[in-house]
């Protein structure tokens, strides 16, 4: 059989004279029995779970949302606090984020394959997803049953997430540096360290740059839950809390702005960062 003719025999004629591939991927049929499951859990769910809708009461709803710009309801000392417990929220972010990258860098550097030998960047990458696969907040809470509760332990599990987040995107983002120039370095004589600041670094710097706005943005959202989920003080976590039990509307806004507003800041950096890497 010639090769047209194998090509030919893929395809099939339809009654509008159309041809259609006569073998379909499997990923397509994949994708179509996720669909047809995630359906059908829905369906199910819909129709077995129970929900007390007659309690429902859009009047106490559309209450809350008018308090909730109620700025005006709230003192300019009260402002003040929220705003310094959010300073000390995006702290703590940084304070994690720049720890756990400064620890990471040289165990990136030894798990980049062309920077290190293959048994040890397979064991260091291992040991990095086992960290990674567990939840940040999982960690903190490890600390915080063996070492107490404190900002402390919370930086430090925060640190320890994050040691795992930069051991992948270091390896990754040093794995991408041109091969040549790094044999043109080792075949001219350069050492191993000449190599990671001559050509690794300076190939890299922007995207090293980025991923640290991104872990930062990740520790910040980090540090605003580790107040009300496990109850460490001074972040503007634990004001969300207080406001919300209390039911103090005006003040529970207040603080869910200065978050999204911090929020927004980060990923307006990270696209900047993400466009310089990309030019």
């Amino acid at each position: 059989m010639s090769e047209i003719q194998l090509v030919n025999s893929d395809f099939k004629s339809s009654k509008s004279k159309r041809y259609k591939l006569r073998n379909k991927e499997v990923s397509d049929q994949l994708i179509k029995v996720i669909l047809g499951l995630f359906v059908v859990s829905l369906v199910v769910f819909l129709l077995t779970a129970t929900y007390k809708w007659d309690q429902f009461r859009p009047d106490i709803v559309m209450e809350m949302a008018a308090s909730f710009l109620r700025f005006d309801a709230l003192k300019l000392s009260e402002m003040t606090y929220i705003a310094s417990l959010l300073v000390n929220t995006v702290f703590l972010g940084v304070l994690s984020t720049v720890l756990a990258a400064v620890l990471a860098f040289p165990f990136g550097l030894l798990a980049a394959t062309n920077l290190s030998s293959v048994r040890c960047s397979n064991v260091i990458k291992s040991i990095a997803s086992f960290v990674r696969a567990v939840p940040t907040i999982i960690w903190v809470l490890i600390f915080i049953s063996s070492y107490g509760l404190s900002a402390t332990t919370a930086v430090v599990g925060m640190i320890f997430h994050g040691w795992a987040f930069f051991v992948k995107s270091y390896s990754e983002s040093f794995e991408e540096v041109d091969s040549g120039i790094i044999e043109a370095l080792k075949a001219s004589g350069a050492s191993w360290f000449q190599v990671i600041t001559e050509a690794v670094l300076p190939s890299c710097m922007t995207r090293i740059i980025a991923w640290l706005a991104m872990r930062s943005e990740i520790n910040f959202a980090v540090a605003v839950v580790v107040g009300p989920a496990i109850g460490v003080a001074g972040t503007i976590g634990s004001v969300i809390n207080a406001y919300s039990r209390s039911g103090f509307y005006p003040g529970l806004g207040f603080s869910i702005l200065c978050v999204f507003l911090v929020a927004f800041l980060f990923e307006l950096l990270i696209n900047k960062l993400r466009t310089n890497t990309i030019d």
